[in-house]
């Protein structure tokens, strides 16, 4: 971005990043891409592969922050002064009007803004992701906002840093009173890359800890409309070998969560991969 367009940009947008080489270029690319030029920070939380290096060369600011991306995102956020913020991971490519949506939905009264989403990737399991993801378009519940005006993410205090995993909903409950919450007709495409079973089971119970934390911040009321998948009440949509994969998919999500919020309850250390080892072992995987 030049500098003029610096100066006049009003959407900043924060990427964090840790280890995501593989996918970064993709997603840097298309947020320069955008039809409204945006101010573009990444976050980056001590990578060991070549992320840096790309961010700096799209990036207009490249900050070095942790521990997690709830921490990233909000030193990202207060790098910038722009009056609009939007949060983007570093596996997603946005299609080139999202930031214009996002802008519009502003002008149009929105205090927070939903840009739906689509699931991409590699195999029968990314394939199952892709399908569940399905189920969720145009579910508020589901759906946590990416992008908020200044006012209202300073005024809740941004991302709660101790959470990871429920983050996004967290502040999507936080926000809800807010203003009018509003979407986009751009989508956003998640790249799950090489999926396997056992470590997508094993990213769920990665997260039991911040799930755990949402609990106790909200109630478990708050986790039952969360749970409340629409795929359930539809048994006709299973019947097909990627509702099959879905049911099977959850079970095992639900299993490997379970048991790391029993390991919690007795004060046991999760011992389940780390973000980025899941992440280094799909781009090994990688074709």
């Amino acid at each position: 971005m030049s500098n003029q367009e610096h100066q006049n940009a009003l959407v900043a947008v924060v990427v964090p990043t840790k280890d995501s080489a593989a996918t970064l270029e993709d997603c840097l690319v298309s947020i320069r891409r955008q039809t409204i030029p945006c101010t573009l920070v990444v976050v980056d939380n001590g990578s060991r592969d070549s992320t840096l290096s790309i961010a700096r060369a799209f990036a207009d600011l490249v900050l070095e922050s942790g521990p997690e991306r709830s921490a990233q995102r909000n030193a990202g956020a207060r790098s910038t002064s722009e009056s609009l913020i939007g949060f983007i991971d570093s596996d997603m490519v946005l299609d080139p009007r999202v930031v214009e949506g996002a802008l519009d939905a502003f002008h149009r009264g929105a205090a927070t803004v939903v840009v739906p989403e689509v699931t991409i990737g590699n195999g029968f399991w990314a394939r199952v992701s892709a399908y569940e993801r399905s189920f969720y378009v145009n579910n508020e519940v589901i759906e946590a906002p990416r992008f908020f005006t200044r006012a209202c993410f300073e005024d809740v205090g941004g991302f709660d840093e101790a959470m990871t995993g429920a983050e996004d909903w967290d502040l999507g409950l936080r926000t809800l009173d807010a203003g009018p919450r509003l979407r986009t007709t751009a989508v956003i495409s998640h790249n799950e890359g090489n999926v396997h079973y056992f470590e997508i089971c094993r990213k769920k119970g990665y997260y039991a800890k911040g799930v755990a934390l949402f609990m106790r911040k909200h109630g478990t009321q708050a986790l039952l409309p969360l749970a409340a998948r629409s795929w359930l009440r539809s048994p006709r949509a299973l019947a097909n070998p990627l509702g099959v994969g879905l049911v099977i998919l959850k079970l095992g999500q639900g299993a490997a969560m379970a048991i790391a919020l029993t390991r919690l309850s007795f004060g046991h250390p999760l011992a389940l991969a780390s973000r980025s080892n899941l992440k280094r072992k799909n781009r090994q995987d990688a074709p």
